[in-house]
């Protein structure tokens, strides 16, 4: 069975403000499950509930403690919330918590919420209910609270609990268009053993579903887990949606494998790293500007991590200010681009700011790069396109793999192929690769295409005799850049294209070059073209060649792969050349051969031309690679029928 995805609602507020019997009083549900939360009588750690509204729409509340020392408890269950319940005591009105509380949900951007005031029934005068809403939509004002309902209730008394219950019927979660398309993603707020059972996480589902034994990844250790069992609001489903509170029964995992901060999510759907290139937004209530590598505190999702702010394009961020940073951890932290979260101080355990995620996966900044700032600003300002373009330009010759785009953008796979079409129509973006989809940015094509050409030109200095660079040759003066030789191919093909290179055979040269050759050498290739011509089709063996031209076996082999590269030689095998001309009266005779016979042997062959079997066969396989012929078992039936007198 599957459910329709709910609401997932947290609380927030000061402590003892009545969180906790708020919910039981809409839900019956005790949310303190601690021993010692109900000795103390406060809430520690998180506590859930569910009901269901007037509509039939299920909804999960996640109740969280209101303490000052427990906000790391606090952050780890607002982490995906689709609204607020923002709860102020009547008898005592706005307090520190209440103010942090709203920060925090703020600056993760919950998209709804409301407030509720309690404890109504400790005030007899109706006045102070009228000042505390008022200092509520003051404090709310210019948040995503503004002007949202404060609605007066009574746990005790039950006053004021079904216009409560209303208004949270009218509450609407996330977006679900984009969470649908996305990969599954679940950030663990608690995980335990059951007896006969095993591992079981509990989350809130940011994105996408995920069926029973359905193999997901668990991270940041991108371990492979099965899914076995799985549960919303204690019933039994076979699947689990986004904007759903579930249990998630694990086989493959030990209870020391995962617990809190840890995330199940598709493979490969997040990018776990040491750093973060974030958007940060300092709060109007921080006493003193945010300065660079001082140490913090990041949450993110259900993760608590430690940590220094880098400041990028300046020295210090002031409160209630807006800047860009390079976040560098103790830990590994997974996540995807737009990911919110919260920075709190290392020490006191006060709220700083938030933001969201540009570059889940950068490079570490030098904080001189002055382009950095500049790009990710336009990432932060740009629409989804642009955001993209920017991206991949900032990793600079590598590019981005297409597989790589939805956790770098943030984006859904069918989201990054609409905004690739534009760039790619464009010219923006250049696919490199297209066996792995590898994209780069044009202005980084132009680059590397740039470094491409002074190669080849200092290749010309050096050997001025020889015809230009093989693609091999350049291959490996780029071996640290590219992976795979195609990608230089392309590279090749494209300045091949735009007349900046001129191909030669195997070599590649500017178009202006012109091989230099010395009279001395000159003279030695006509003497050696001389013996091989004089030769016919017997050739003549390398030693021997070598022996009649009077020069060692390293200026040898040197003279004969000059002669290949300008292709005044063709090199059939080690021990045996023939001139282009020589070679096209060879193919001439195979292919007058062919016109009377369907098939040619070794011995035909052999025959026909007057050679050894060894260089008969030497030749006929050189004809095979070339296409002229084609090899079926101990036969050779024609491939390319052309006769040509030049070998190309």
């Amino acid at each position: 069975m599957s459910l329709a995805a709910g609401l997932v609602i947290g609380t927030s507020g000061h402590i003892d403000h009545g969180k906790t019997t708020l919910v039981k009083a809409l839900t019956g549900i005790d949310t303190d499950r601690l021993a010692e939360e109900k000795r103390r009588g406060i809430t520690i750690d998180l506590g859930f509930a569910h009901d269901t509204d007037a509509q039939g729409r299920r909804l999960a509340f996640v109740d969280v403690p209101g303490h000052e020392r427990f906000v790391h408890n606090m952050l780890a269950g607002v982490a995906g919330i689709d609204a607020v319940l923002l709860v102020v005591a009547a008898d005592e009105g706005v307090m520190p918590q209440t103010r942090e509380h709203l920060h925090i949900c703020n600056l993760l951007q919950v998209p709804a919420g409301l407030v509720a005031l309690t404890r109504t029934d400790l005030v007899d005068d109706p006045e102070m209910i009228e000042l505390c809403t008022e200092e509520i939509q003051e404090l709310t004002a210019g948040t995503f609270l503004a002007g949202c309902s404060v609605i007066p209730v009574s746990s005790v008394t039950g006053a004021g609990l079904p216009d409560l219950r209303d208004a949270l019927g009218k509450l609407s979660g996330r977006g679900t268009a984009k969470a649908e398309e996305l990969p599954f993603r679940m950030p663990v707020d608690r995980a335990f053993t059951v007896k006969g059972f095993g591992m079981v996480v509990t989350g809130t589902v940011l994105s996408g579903s995920v069926s029973l034994e359905e193999e997901i990844w668990q991270y940041p250790e991108k371990k492979p887990v099965r899914i076995r069992g799985l549960q919303v609001q204690s019933e039994t489903v076979s699947q689990v949606l986004h904007g759903q509170r579930a249990a998630v029964n694990l086989a493959g995992l030990a209870r020391k494998d995962i617990q809190r901060g840890h995330q199940l999510a598709s493979p490969d759907s997040l990018a776990t790293s040491y750093m973060l290139n974030v958007e940060l937004h300092l709060i109007p209530d921080e006493a003193k500007p945010l300065t660079t590598r001082r140490r913090i505190r990041l949450h993110l999702g259900t993760q608590e991590v430690m940590g220094r702010v880098v400041l990028l394009g300046q020295e210090a961020l002031a409160p209630g200010k807006t800047g860009l940073a390079q976040l560098r951890l103790e830990a590994p932290v997974s996540s995807r681009f737009g990911d919110r979260f919260i920075l709190r101080n290392f020490s006191p355990l006060t709220t700083l700011g938030g933001g969201r995620v540009l570059d889940p996966l950068p490079a570490k900044s030098r904080r001189t790069r002055s382009e950095l700032p500049a790009r990710l600003e336009r990432i932060c300002s740009g629409d989804e396109t642009t955001q993209l373009e920017e991206i991949v330009f900032l990793q600079g010759v590598q590019g981005l793999r297409q597989s790589e785009l939805p956790v770098r953008t943030g984006l859904s796979a069918k989201q990054v192929q609409r905004s690739l079409q534009p760039l790619q129509s464009r010219q923006r973006l250049v696919c490199l690769d297209p066996v792995e989809k590898r994209w780069m940015h044009s202005d980084h094509l132009e680059r590397i295409g740039r470094f491409m050409l002074r190669l080849v030109e200092a290749h010309h200095q050096r050997f001025p005799e020889r015809q230009g660079m093989s693609h091999p040759e350049i291959a490996g003066k780029l071996s640290l850049l590219f992976a795979h030789e195609r990608e230089v191919e392309i590279l090749l093909k494209l300045l091949v294209k735009q007349e900046k290179l001129v191909q030669t055979g195997g070599a590649f040269a500017r178009p202006s070059h012109v091989p230099e050759v010395s009279g001395a050498q000159e003279a030695l290739l006509e003497r050696c073209l001389g013996i091989i011509r004089k030769g016919g089709f017997q050739p003549v063996r390398r030693t021997h060649l070598l022996e009649q031209l009077g020069v060692d076996e390293k200026a040898g082999l040197a003279l004969l792969k000059s002669a290949a590269h300008h292709n005044q030689l063709v090199r059939v095998s080690e021990d045996l050349h023939y001139t282009p001309e020589q070679l096209g009266e060879i193919r001439l005779r195979l292919a007058t051969h062919f016109a009377a016979n369907p098939t040619v042997t070794v011995i035909e062959f052999k025959e026909l031309l007057g050679l050894t079997r060894k260089y008969a066969v030497e030749l006929l396989e050189h004809f095979d690679t070339q296409r002229f012929t084609v090899r079926q078992d101990n036969l050779r039936v024609p491939g390319l029928l052309k006769p040509q007198t030049q070998e190309t």
